[in-house]
């Protein structure tokens, strides 16, 4: 499979989008054409037909051959803005929101520097989860995001046995202050030795290692003087706390084994979408909530999905940070990616209105090659 870009030269990537936004108006793929491209994508992302370097159908009436580009949503543009132009006040405001967070402050104390930085890595391992998860539901693949329901099932059962016996799931969903003075050690001896019986892949004292480098996306922290304190994190028990919320307030929900991956993906929309408007407090609130998304998520084991999560939202995160890439040729990361899911219904969840993670457009490959060309 030939790629769009020279393989000696894949750093062009930058200037061919340029040099395409001043040449050709790139074409949105709208939601009816995603739907046609999720039915018809066959075979591993780099064996596809839709990927090749002879180009794609426009669309099912139209025989105009095109590229696609991907890139992130163009509304957390917002968010690295504001965060190299503005970092002083976010910071400021974000711990203004997380001091009203119940152990926010404790948990917190001399990590502020680190409240501005999202942890993309794991972002994209959420996001890859979700995504098996939700092309399960559809019959799409077999793979079901099972390391998610693992960790929702995990965080359920240290609630219940650190509430003890007065446990009432609709009431401690609300609050969390049996947490004040850090989980019971004998709670975490022993729900950690279940999960490692279980061969589950899963080691919740592994862990602990995340506070080290970035105690904001960190499940747990546990303190230096007294190693048989260890402390959850808040915003992950708030990210808790509304995900028990929307299954509530689904009129027909599913089994949560069927049913996370969407609801993950639902929140995960919503804090994109908030960072439009005036709020002030937007980016703050971003923040926070992605956050806790993080924290939440704490098996790592389906290389499969991590494909689809963390390889290619962290491929375009990277892109975006560094080099300011604003658009990607999806033939290019067909053949990189090398995944077994359908990469146009990867995609089409990605770019849903109700997600909207990633951008999708179209680029026709009689331009696209003439700009290769006279770059090469």
């Amino acid at each position: 499979m030939k790629r769009v870009l020279p393989d000696s030269k894949p750093s062009l990537d930058y200037t061919l989008w340029e040099r395409l936004k001043m040449t050709s108006p790139t074409q949105r793929v709208i939601p009816d054409q995603r739907n046609w491209l999720a039915s018809i994508d066959r075979g591993a992302s780099h064996e596809s037909e839709l990927w090749a370097a002879e180009g794609r159908n426009r669309s099912q009436l139209d025989d105009t051959k095109v590229f696609d580009f991907i890139s992130l949503s163009s509304t957390l543009d917002g968010w690295f803005d504001e965060v190299q132009y503005n970092e002083e006040d976010l910071r400021t405001r974000i711990i203004a929101i997380m001091n009203k967070v119940e152990g926010g402050p404790f948990y917190f104390d001399g990590q502020h520097e680190s409240l501005l930085e999202i942890n993309w890595t794991v972002l994209g391992r959420v996001i890859g989860s979700a995504i098996a998860n939700l092309g399960s539901g559809k019959k799409w693949w077999f793979v079901k995001g099972n390391d998610a329901l693992t960790t929702h099932r995990f965080w359920s059962e240290l609630k219940r046995l650190q509430v003890g016996d007065t446990y009432d799931s609709d009431r401690d969903a609300r609050h969390n202050s049996h947490y004040s003075k850090g989980i019971d050690h004998e709670v975490w001896e022993g729900i950690g030795d279940f999960y490692r019986q279980r061969k589950t892949s899963f080691d919740p004292d592994s862990e602990m290692l995340r506070s080290t480098s970035h105690r904001p996306s960190s499940p747990f922290w546990r303190e230096n003087h007294r190693p048989h304190r260890i402390y959850p994190n808040p915003l992950a028990l708030m990210h808790q706390s509304l995900m028990y919320a929307k299954r509530r307030g689904d009129e027909d929900p599913g089994e949560l084994a069927n049913d996370h991956g969407k609801i993950t993906l639902q929140i995960l929309g919503e804090a994109i979408k908030g960072l439009r408007g005036q709020d002030a407090d937007r980016f703050a609130r971003f923040a926070i909530k992605i956050h806790g998304l993080c924290a939440f998520h704490i098996v790592r084991t389906d290389i499969m999905q991590q494909k689809i999560g963390l390889h290619l939202f962290s491929n375009l995160v990277a892109k975006r940070t560094t080099r300011d890439v604003g658009g990607t040729n999806v033939p290019d990361i067909a053949k990189q990616l090398k995944t077994g899911f359908s990469l146009a219904r990867v995609l089409s969840i990605l770019a849903d209105k109700d997600h909207k993670v990633i951008d999708w457009s179209t680029a026709e490959k009689e331009t696209v090659d003439e700009i290769v060309n006279d770059l090469s």
